[in-house]
């Protein structure tokens, strides 16, 4: 579906026929770029069919069309966004949109179909723009999804008035958005009563202390805190984590905008443990990859070493991984010689493009072959992870880029913040595009199996590109990733999720990759 027209708004006076309207929130409105917003909300609810019995009638019927089209009965999911949300560890909403006032026109085409997949994956629930003029969406991209995805929908609107919530509705979604820097406490009293009469949940969206105590007070179930000041557009990352603690014990808190990465998901969710879910656009519509920005957002840029066969790599993908990694060092036991480890990557590669699931292509070896497995990893392997010391590291930006393993066993802080400088300038410098964090074996590099001191992690805070390796398992591997405020981009994950050396599991690969959404076992 091709997006309308997209048009950014600019701040301007709330049109005086709005002025006198009790629905509305004025004071918060006028003056901002939800002016124009809200202005042209009215005028789209205004072309909706007015709310009668035979509208409701019709509402009803093109609604269950929609749900049994994904086998699902209409009528049979109360409560299932709040409760999908409610669950235990780091819920994610993710959203569906083209364009955004403060971002402009993101993508030109959404395909729905891949959105579907990428998002049936790894979303608990999905969040799509329904508003044209600003956003590029529509109550038929809504319709759209509903036949595509039994996940819970959110419509995303400006919503002022009981007809768009009745276009929401027979269009599938499952929740709408009442916001109350739009809304009056009248306004979103009635709205709310009128989509709760239609048995939709509702996200009731803040962004400010008293609008917090608002949604709180009046007996708000999910409650979304924006880090976005529609009324500026600016970002402040530590507004929800402060304002989640407004929120009363036993309600759902969402954090809305401005977490594009798994990093700032995990420290707002560190500075305020009351945060449920986290709702993400932005950073995915820009991406020019939708599936590895889900992964790497969702359970950061993680890595599976090891790899021996074609269907561990894609398992690893399924659950999440960004990267795998094949073995070319005959010291190790999951050694696959060269010859056929060319045959597995293009294997992997043709595979996981297949299913929507790209990954990144790792050639790991040892120092002393590292140049013979980088000529031959070119146009094959994306990087070539080194193990040893490499004395001359050459500026190389072109594939395959070099990632050196370094030890951290055995480093006291001083040494981890040595280490952490030399990174950093390597990478600077072109040399590398990026490091694995190891303990150390006899070589100093790594490739033990064992995990390192992660309190070392806090001297790597602000250095890109970082893996931490050594012994993860799923009940270790939060902990590594979030070690240091999150240092780390990833877990590069191996032995601790195998059956046998070279043989990954399917129950240990996904166990780990719930645990790096802290969901426990």
């Amino acid at each position: 579906m091709t997006t309308r027209p997209f048009e950014r708004p600019a701040p301007a006076a709330l049109p005086a026929s709005l002025r006198s309207r009790p629905e509305l929130n004025v004071e918060s409105i006028d003056g901002t770029v939800l002016s124009p917003i809200v202005a042209h909300a009215f005028e789209r609810a205004a072309a909706l069919p007015v709310v009668t019995d035979a509208a409701l009638d019709a509402a009803r019927r093109a609604r269950s069309e929609r749900f049994a089209r994904v086998g699902v009965e209409a009528q049979g999911r109360p409560g299932v966004f709040e409760a999908t949300l409610a669950r235990p560890g780091r819920r994610v909403i993710l959203e569906v949109k083209a364009a955004s006032p403060s971002r402009g026109l993101m993508r030109a085409e959404v395909d729905a179909a891949q959105y579907a997949r990428v998002y049936g994956r790894f979303a608990d629930a999905v969040s799509v723009l329904t508003e044209p003029k600003y956003f590029g969406g529509s109550f038929e991209r809504l319709a759209q999804f509903r036949v595509l995805t039994a996940k819970p929908l959110l419509a995303k609107d400006f919503i002022v008035s009981e007809r768009q919530i009745l276009a929401a509705y027979a269009a599938g979604a499952d929740a709408v958005l009442l916001m109350l820097s739009v809304l009056s406490h009248d306004g979103y009293a009635r709205l709310a009563h009128f989509a709760t009469r239609l048995g939709l949940e509702i996200l009731t969206e803040a962004s400010t202390e008293p609008e917090v105590r608002h949604a709180a007070a009046a007996g708000a179930r999910v409650i979304g805190i924006n880090n976005r000041n529609l009324r500026t557009l600016e970002v402040d990352l530590g507004r929800a984590p402060r304002l989640a603690r407004l929120v009363p014990a036993g309600r759902v808190v969402v954090a809305e905008s401005g977490c594009r990465t798994h990093r700032d998901m995990g420290l707002a969710q560190a500075a305020a443990p009351q945060i449920n879910a986290f709702l993400c656009g932005s950073a995915l519509s820009e991406a020019p990859d939708l599936s590895r920005a889900v992964r790497e957002l969702v359970f950061g840029r993680t890595k599976c070493c090891g790899i021996t066969r074609l269907e561990d790599a894609l398992e690893a993908a399924r659950a999440g991984a960004v990267a795998v990694g094949i073995i070319c060092a005959p010291r190790s036991k999951r050694f696959v010689p060269l010859e056929r480890a060319l045959e597995l990557t293009r294997a992997v590669r043709s595979a996981a493009e297949a299913e929507g699931l790209p990954l990144e292509l790792f050639a790991v070896t040892d120092a002393e072959d590292f140049e013979r497995i980088r000529a031959a990893a070119a146009g094959v392997f994306d990087f070539v992870q080194v193990h040893g010391d490499v004395a001359d590291l050459p500026a190389a930006p072109g594939a395959p880029r070099v990632v050196p393993a370094f030890g951290m066993g055995g480093l006291d802080p001083a040494g981890a913040r040595a280490l952490a400088r030399r990174i950093q300038a390597l990478e600077e410098e072109g040399r590398i595009a990026g490091a694995v964090l190891d303990n150390s074996d006899a070589r100093g590099s790594g490739g033990t199996g064992r995990a390192f001191d992660f309190s070392l992690m806090d001297a790597f805070t602000g250095v890109p590109n970082l893996f931490i390796a050594g012994g993860l398992t799923p009940e270790n591997a939060f902990a590594a990733l979030s070690s240091g405020g999150f240092a780390a981009a990833g877990a590069d994950l191996n032995s601790g999720v195998e059956s046998a050396p070279g043989v990954k599991s399917k129950a240990l690969l996904q166990a780990a990759f719930r645990a790096l959404r802290a969901i426990p076992a």
